[in-house]
């Protein structure tokens, strides 16, 4: 049976993880059935699945920094690609700058097409886009 989607507007899945490095595979894995669902080739789906666990790991960091105790992940699929957001709060004392010219941050960039990193109003966030 084939789904119908009542608009054009992307699907959107979210998923909430504790600060706790145990649960980056989580994240990978539902980046990998995503990924795969949506038709991208494996090459593509690794990339995807690596990007996402360095954000996780660079994501985990800021919130122990800031004594948070979870962080956010969804996943905008359209046609032109995937969306993955990373969201955290945090203390701005702690974060207020990012290095993008760190190991991690520079993989994220080397894999995904686009990539933001960001920190405004108390928020962290990650967002890297691959297009199909």
């Amino acid at each position: 049976m084939q789904e119908k989607h009542l608009s054009n507007a992307p699907e959107v899945i979210e998923l909430t993880l504790p600060v706790n490095s145990a649960y980056v595979s989580s994240a990978r894995l539902t980046a990998s059935s995503i990924s795969n669902r949506m038709g991208f080739d494996i090459d593509d789906i690794e990339d995807i699945k690596a990007a996402v666990s360095e954000a996780c790991i660079f994501t985990i960091s800021q919130c122990l920094k800031a004594g948070e105790i979870n962080f956010h992940l969804e996943f905008f699929i359209s046609k032109e690609g995937i969306l993955i957001n990373l969201t955290s709060n945090t203390n701005d004392n702690v974060v207020n700058t990012v290095d993008e010219d760190e190991l991690g941050m520079k993989m994220i960039q080397t894999l995904m097409d686009e990539v933001e990193i960001k920190t405004e109003n108390g928020k962290f966030k990650i967002s890297m886009k691959k297009n199909k």
